[in-house]
């Protein structure tokens, strides 16, 4: 489905109205998300995302594609750490996270946190990876506080707010 013209919700309606509703099994009125496996040894952006729908956004230097997916948490031998790992690269942490609160509560409800992707190049001499930065940029979104002492059908979720970048032809 497409996702409405002018559609930017805030990071607290990212968790309040979207992801604590699809964490708990209530469908939300409108599907304007994709479910999808961005992380995980099959899980490349560009494959992945090959089939959702693409919102345009045009700037003098810049054209760029934002779409929203709802992506399941990978954990790392079941601890807390995520595992962002994907077949051909990786999305690397650009910030250790924003905590979002509840204007009307004080209360932490969720954490926001931007990654950009960077693909693997091929070993070098040295026998190691180099990277090369992929023009993907993603916000993810997840539940934390108050909602994780709920008990929710979904766990392990976030919502994805991914963005490709390309250059403006001239």
């Amino acid at each position: 489905m497409r996702i409405a013209p002018g559609f930017v919700p805030s990071d607290e309606e990212m968790i309040n109205c979207y992801l604590l509703k699809v964490s708990m099994g209530i469908p939300l009125p409108w599907n304007w998300m994709s479910e999808k496996e961005i992380y995980g040894e099959t899980a490349d952006p560009w494959e992945v995302l090959q089939d959702v729908h693409w919102e345009d956004f045009h700037s003098e230097t810049k054209f760029k594609h934002v779409t929203y997916v709802l992506t399941k948490l990978l954990r790392v031998n079941g601890k807390t750490r995520i595992a962002r790992r994907t077949k051909s690269g990786t999305w690397k942490g650009q910030t250790s996270g924003k905590e979002i609160y509840d204007e009307s509560s004080g209360n932490l409800i969720g954490l926001s946190k931007m990654f950009t992707f960077y693909k693997n190049k091929p070993k070098g001499r040295s026998g190691e990876e180099e990277e090369e930065h992929g023009h993907w940029i993603m916000q993810e979104f997840s539940l934390a506080g108050v909602w994780l002492n709920f008990e929710l059908k979904f766990k392990d979720y976030a919502i994805c707010r991914i963005t490709r970048m390309f250059p403006k032809e001239n």
